[in-house]
């Protein structure tokens, strides 16, 4: 079989510095995150780091984290905080001059560890919150507080809460989505998928 080369002649088997990518770790992060992740077209040029509004609070870079997922360096990978720093602005994406899609590399890689069973507060954060989701169809803020951090969270946003609340930003009470049948519908079509 031959081996494809990108347009800058450097083959696709293979990243910029010469190590050989991991087929099996890119593979799945590709079924799981759709051929748009294009992780191995990745060059590491930097641009998705660079311009990373979180870059500074995460121990290792959009970039960084695309290598070591070519490499297969799982552990590194799942130990990162990068994962659950990502705020999916799509900057990283919206950047690369390749086509690379390290929002959606990153969101592969946090579902693949989500499957394989990794725990830590922002899976469980995660999870309520879709608890909530599913159980009203739209999120009451003060019920993931209390879901989350306790009724001691919930007494110490309490001032922000009633902040938000005069001006009209959150609703003292649980709203309701306007037609739960729809809402039912398209969540059980969401998780068939």
């Amino acid at each position: 079989m031959v081996k494809k080369k990108c347009f800058f002649g450097i083959k696709t088997d293979r990243q910029v510095d010469g190590d050989k990518m991991n087929a099996k770790l890119s593979q799945e992060v590709l079924a799981q995150g759709g051929e748009n992740a294009a992780i191995n077209a990745c060059m590491q040029c930097g641009t998705c780091s660079g311009g990373c509004p979180n870059a500074e609070r995460m121990d290792l870079l959009p970039r960084s984290l695309v290598l070591m997922v070519q490499r297969g360096e799982w552990e590194k990978v799942l130990k990162s905080q990068t994962l659950w720093l990502c705020s999916s602005c799509h900057t990283c994406t919206s950047r690369c001059p390749r086509g690379v899609r390290p929002t959606d590399v990153i969101e592969a890689v946090k579902a693949i560890a989500i499957r394989e069973g990794i725990k830590n507060d922002s899976v469980r954060f995660n999870q309520i919150f879709v608890e909530l989701i599913e159980k009203r169809g739209i999120l009451f803020e003060p019920e993931l507080m209390l879901k989350y951090g306790g009724l001691k969270a919930l007494v110490d946003q309490a001032e922000l809460g009633i902040k938000l609340t005069l001006k009209g930003k959150l609703s003292p009470f649980p709203p309701k989505v306007k037609e739960p049948k729809k809402f039912s519908e398209a969540l059980t079509k969401a998780v068939k998928k």
